[in-house]
């Protein structure tokens, strides 16, 4: 079947946004540190600040000291060690293939991002495609332009491994102190987030959908022909290929209630366990989200 999106390509200014994109977290991150508040900091060694205790953390990360003259719970705030290891998780089923732009160009400059702020923060970066293959691995002196090539003359939204293929993988990024994963999630269910979750890792859940998927209504009476309002086509990309599907009311209206379920269950899930989780269209800029999730 022939997908809308099923390649990558850069854009021409993608870099200059990239670079800028780096420029702003780095200073914001300082800023933080400077007040005792760091995003994606952990256990390392370099002392950088306090911050407010949350309720259910380890006790042993108390500062008693800090505690017996403020009577506050407060705990340390380390910068994480230069040698650490991030992995990014990519799903490359035929399913990102859809939208337009496509969910996998999303994925891709969004793993693309992370990789650059990741190279900057002295981590060792490694891109896992769920389609299989040994990954990519981006250290201090790599250029960000090499996961670029590899995703523009490698990398095709195929087949029908989703995020579920790395499910039973966690071996091969057992040492990641910090595991971004980046798909439409449509192929698991919430309770796959064990597979990936360990103490004192930072997991961040970034779900891609296009458009047509997260408001068919709209998306459906703006791109079908008058003539044809009565049904929509509906491509299964994974599946049996392309039905016809009548436009009625209450079939957009149970299509939305199951969606918007799914996606309240996984909100839900990621906040009991402090994972952070986010949903995205695929026409938004990755600048604007890799804001968003760095922020966090």
């Amino acid at each position: 079947m022939e997908l809308p999106s099923a390649r990558v390509r850069f854009a021409p200014d993608f870099l200059d946004r990239l670079g800028a994109l780096v420029v702003r977290w780095t200073g914001r991150r300082e800023r933080r540190e400077g007040v005792g508040r760091s995003s994606l900091s952990g256990a390392g060694t370099e002392f950088v600040g306090h911050r407010p205790y949350r309720p259910g953390e380890d006790l042993r990360q108390l500062d008693w000291t800090l505690y017996a003259r403020l009577r506050k719970p407060f705990v340390r705030v380390a910068r994480r060690e230069a040698s650490e290891d991030w992995a990014v998780l990519v799903d490359t089923s035929a399913s990102m293939g859809v939208g337009r732009p496509g969910k996998l160009q999303q994925a891709a400059e969004l793993a693309t991002g992370i990789a650059a702020v990741g190279r900057k923060e002295g981590a060792r970066v490694s891109l896992f495609l769920s389609g299989g293959g040994e990954p990519l691995r981006l250290g201090k002196r790599a250029n960000v332009a090499t996961w670029m090539r590899h995703f523009e003359e490698r990398v095709e939204a195929a087949g029908t491994d989703g995020l579920a293929a790395f499910v039973s993988q966690g071996a091969r990024w057992r040492e990641a102190g910090a595991v971004f994963v980046i798909g439409d999630f449509l192929d698991l269910e919430e309770t796959a987030l064990h597979a990936w979750m360990r103490r004192g890792r930072e997991l961040r859940c970034l779900q891609v959908l296009a458009e047509e998927e997260l408001t068919p209504r709209t998306a459906a009476v703006c791109r079908v022909p008058v003539e044809e309002r009565s049904s929509v086509r509906w491509v299964d990309a994974e599946g049996d290929g392309e039905h016809a599907v009548p436009l009625e009311p209450e079939v957009l209206q149970a299509y939305e209630r199951l969606l918007g379920r799914r996606l309240e269950r996984w909100k839900r899930t990621c906040a009991r366990h402090r994972v952070g989780f986010g949903t995205w269209r695929s026409d938004v800029p990755f600048d604007a989200v890799l804001g968003t999730v760095f922020e966090e």
